[in-house]
């Protein structure tokens, strides 16, 4: 088994620990604390895009979806905050087979750390959820994959495509055109799930810089025009594009204020 290299911060793990979580070393702390000094509010923008994910996988599989692919998924964990506390959101396979007890999850990711991390993590899973690389600049390859496959994702039926914040490590045309062939490669019924980092004006810049050279990735600046363009061609599921934290919230909130960055998070649906 490759061993893991705690000298380097890793993205995945970068996140996990702004979400609380353990599976983490000093590295990640160190770099997830550099951005945290740029953007105090980094961590709480990456517990409103789980939720979202959350909120929105459910949502799917509600209507009937029991497949997923969750593309740059990084770790699929749900940590609580405080011991015998519920988790503040759930990974994608948890989400989604509270409501389809055998539905097909793949996590899918570039980076083979965050692969391994997953398929650690999900080791005494059910074989119908796991955890593979692929690169979600060629989404045929992925659909064809046959990790995925073997674990019964069938291209004949209706499934769900996540892109939870990872489009803006493309450039907008590179992202539109991912999410295109994402959809065209989906049967009819078929969702996908995006969320982007966000920020208005100067605002978009400084979401950018706070992440670069972090981890050796970069981070893309898009417009709302731009995320919008990404849903083209599909059927954009109420309420639109909106602020993460306001998609379907589980209790009503008091309507806040444009903030100058946030998650922009939608689904879209193939008719």
């Amino acid at each position: 088994m490759m061993p893991f290299d705690v000298t380097k911060p890793n993205i995945a793990r970068i996140y996990d620990y702004w979400l609380g979580g353990k599976d983490n070393f000093e590295a990640d702390r160190q770099a997830a604390e550099a951005v945290r000094g740029q953007r105090p509010d980094v961590a709480d923008l990456a517990l409103e895009n789980k939720k979202f994910l959350t909120r929105a996988v459910t949502y799917v599989a509600a209507h009937g979806v029991r497949q997923f692919l969750d593309i740059g998924s990084g770790l699929p964990t749900s940590p609580v905050r405080e011991e015998g506390a519920a988790p503040l959101w759930l990974s994608t396979h948890e989400a989604a087979r509270a409501v389809i007890p055998d539905a097909v999850v793949a996590y899918v990711d570039y980076d083979p750390v965050a692969v391994l991390h997953s398929q650690v993590l999900l080791a005494s899973s059910s074989g119908q959820v796991v955890a593979v690389g692929g690169d979600m600049r060629d989404p045929q390859a992925i659909l064809t994959h046959p990790g995925i496959r073997g674990a019964g994702f069938s291209p004949t039926a209706p499934a769900c495509v996540i892109l939870g914040c990872v489009l803006h490590f493309l450039d907008p045309g590179a992202a539109k055109g991912v999410v295109a062939a994402f959809a065209q490669g989906l049967a009819p019924g078929s969702y996908v799930i995006i969320s982007v980092g966000y920020g208005d004006g100067p605002a978009g810049n400084d979401f950018a810089d706070t992440y670069n050279a972090q981890d050796g990735s970069r981070i893309y600046s898009h417009s709302r025009e731009e995320i919008s363009a990404l849903f083209g061609g599909l059927e954009v599921v109420p309420p639109g594009i909106v602020d993460a934290s306001a998609w379907r919230p589980e209790w009503p909130e008091t309507a806040r204020s444009e903030r100058a960055a946030m998650i922009l998070a939608g689904v879209g649906r193939r008719a």
